[in-house]
């Protein structure tokens, strides 16, 4: 059964690469795609229609769906592959920018209602989501969330507002954590799925783009003025809104883990094919030993930080909760890729100084990874108290 599955996932994957290969990143290079500018709808469309078509969007989900049943560990190797192909697209093929990946895990706390009217649009690519929990004064401390929630009938009205919220710049509805306040009771944390504003209908309205150091732009403000929410759009129940972070959380930090992986390899692809083409003094750099001890210890980091975080996705593939394990993979592999990505910078020199060079572009975007998704302070923390206890 095990090498069954096994064999399966190698033929998806094998099927996955002839995509990116024959088709995604042609698409790309037609369409001139820059990750650094705004990417148009037609775009988002096309590959979210062709990836469900081939079976990757929303591989994760139940075949009821249309997913394939696939393990946390197929999930990661998909993700990894994807990162290590360099596409401006790869975060769409299997749902993880606004599609399925934000939902898969809730689908249990969603109503049948729920999920006829939000889920199946975002599983059939026909519609995008967002999960906003991130606040100005609520990063790594969710508690301090100041949007609020007051019952008014058979309506809740919102006020606050969200920011740095990824997949938020086209997002349909967003799955959105507030603190609901009832006369003489403590707040309670409660989510809610809630529209964008039309001129028809009471929703979030979208704020700022926040474009951080990776030039990417995917991330937004929703501002919540007096949004009314249907009282049926409460996702569980009511009060307990952060377990549906938390439930996230273990499989969230290894599957990003597995991303930060696949980037690095791309980084050390990369710096390998400089090593044996770029001639100074007269032979390759690859044939001088600094180069040679940098190339080394990217492999050596990268290999140990793959065994860490495939290590800690088995066992949650087989239900064990290993918190400070998924802790210590997500903190050692985003510390990894930046590591990688700076001995990248030094093996290109000036090339990899370049605005626009692959390796520049890279070098911004891991040093965010050590503060999405949990801060490495943050990971640290989670490891000791799991220490100690």
């Amino acid at each position: 059964m095990v090498m069954a599955v096994q064999e399966n996932i190698e033929i998806l994957r094998e099927k996955l690469h002839d995509f990116i290969e024959n088709e995604l990143l042609p698409y790309e290079h037609e369409h001139q795609l820059n990750a650094e500018e705004d990417i148009p709808k037609e775009a988002l469309q096309w590959v979210r229609k062709r990836s469900r078509e081939l079976g990757f969007y929303g591989i994760n989900l139940s075949k009821e769906y249309g997913g394939q049943d696939i393990s946390l560990k197929g999930l990661c190797l998909f993700k990894e592959d994807l990162a290590h192909s360099g596409a401006v697209l790869w975060g769409q093929v299997i749902g993880e920018i606004g599609g399925p990946l934000r939902i898969g895990q809730m689908l249990e706390s969603f109503t049948p209602e729920q999920k006829e009217k939000y889920v199946v649009p975002v599983v059939t690519g026909d519609a995008s989501c967002c999960f906003a929990l991130t606040e100005p004064n609520a990063g790594s401390d969710a508690f301090a969330i100041e949007t609020t929630a007051v019952r008014e009938g058979d309506e809740y009205v919102l006020n606050g507002m969200k920011h740095f919220i990824s997949a938020a710049p086209y997002a349909d509805f967003a799955i959105v954590i507030a603190k609901e306040l009832k006369d003489g009771e403590k707040p309670r944390i409660t989510a809610f799925l809630v529209d964008k504003k039309t001129p028809t209908r009471s929703g979030f309205e979208l704020g700022r783009i926040q474009v951080p150091i990776s030039g990417e732009r995917i991330h937004a403000e929703l501002i919540f003025d007096q949004c009314r929410v249907p009282a049926s759009n409460v996702i569980g129940e009511p009060g307990k809104g952060l377990l549906l972070g938390l439930k996230r959380i273990n499989t969230n930090r290894a599957s990003h883990a597995a991303g930060f992986i696949g980037m690095a390899q791309h980084l050390l692809d990369l710096s390998v094919k400089q090593a044996k083409t770029r001639v100074q003094f007269g032979q390759q750099i690859g044939g001088f030993q600094a180069i040679q001890h940098m190339l080394a210890e990217m492999a050596t980091e990268i290999y140990a930080a793959r065994c860490m975080v495939y290590d800690v996705i088995e066992k949650i593939d087989r239900g064990e909760e290993d918190r400070a394990g998924a802790s210590m993979a997500k903190l050692y592999a985003a510390e990894v890729v930046n590591r990688v990505a700076d001995k990248a910078i030094q093996i290109f020199g000036s090339q990899g100084l370049a605005k626009g060079h692959p390796v520049e572009k890279m070098y911004r975007s891991a040093r965010m990874y050590r503060i999405l998704s949990g801060t490495s302070e943050i990971q640290k923390n989670t490891i000791a108290k799991e220490l100690l206890k």
